[in-house]
């Protein structure tokens, strides 16, 4: 919490860099979708969807992780104070806007391909607000001397895990951006394949990325002392390879 522009009125960093990356990734996804061949749903749904099952996932898988946390109602509302994690959020917002397009008649698949740059550099921007706030961080190493925590001895750093995160993810959005802009997703039998790259790319990064993670990782690990990330990410890549085999497999027969 500080004081903006010498005013005495609190403000949260990574709170304000959310809010952000809402709003840059709504508009990157007019950008890339402005040339689509089926009708998009409208900028202001995207944004409610996005954000309110987004924060909510984020916020309930955070909750689960850390039950001991949160013993009133109070703790479990006070998001400004920190405890969201990503997979939460992009977990329950992907079912959300399935829903959403269901409902209203809309290409989920491909609005998710679409989506995907958005998502990249809206996480991107998130953690910044990571980086900012010594969260999310990473083991002590004297390979990279950049980073270290405020509370941490003189001469001592840590792998700048957040750093690692941005970088990549901004390449992601970069080159996917790029594929979209070829029109290759515009056929009905590859709708769903940026998106399942998408998932395959961040699935690595974030399962190799854990294990220089030195914060607590959750409230369980399995025998092979894998976190709840490592987990996850592996039932995304296998769940996303499995999808692109059936697509490819529906391409030859087409």
């Amino acid at each position: 919490m500080k004081s903006l522009l010498g005013i005495d009125l609190p403000f949260y960093s990574y709170g304000i860099l959310m809010g952000i990356a809402f709003i840059i990734a709504v508009f990157l996804f007019k950008y890339n979708s402005r040339n689509s061949s089926l009708p998009c749903p409208p900028l202001i749904d995207i944004l409610l969807i996005i954000s309110i099952f987004g924060v909510l996932g984020a916020r309930i898988n955070y909750i689960l992780l850390f039950p001991q946390y949160y013993k009133t109602l109070r703790d479990c509302l006070a998001i400004h104070e920190g405890g969201l994690v990503y997979y939460g959020g992009m977990i329950l917002a992907i079912i959300a806007l399935f829903i959403y397009c269901k409902i209203k008649k809309y290409s989920f698949l491909m609005v998710a391909d679409y989506f995907v740059p958005s998502l990249a550099i809206g996480h991107a921007l998130g953690r910044i607000g990571c980086l900012i706030n010594d969260c999310c961080y990473g083991t002590t190493t004297n390979l990279i001397k950049i980073y270290h925590l405020k509370t941490d001895s003189i001469g001592v750093f840590r792998h700048p895990t957040q750093l690692y995160e941005i970088i990549y993810l901004i390449i992601l959005a970069v080159i996917f951006t790029y594929i979209l802009k070829t029109g290759w997703q515009e056929k009905d039998s590859k709708r769903g394949l940026v998106a399942s790259l998408y998932i395959i790319c961040y699935s690595i990064l974030r399962f190799l990325n854990e294990f220089l993670r030195a914060d607590s990782r959750g409230g369980f690990f399995t025998y092979l002392n894998l976190s709840p990330a490592q987990l996850t990410s592996i039932v995304l890549f296998i769940c996303s390879i499995l999808f692109i085999i059936i697509k490819t497999k529906s391409i030859k027969r087409g």
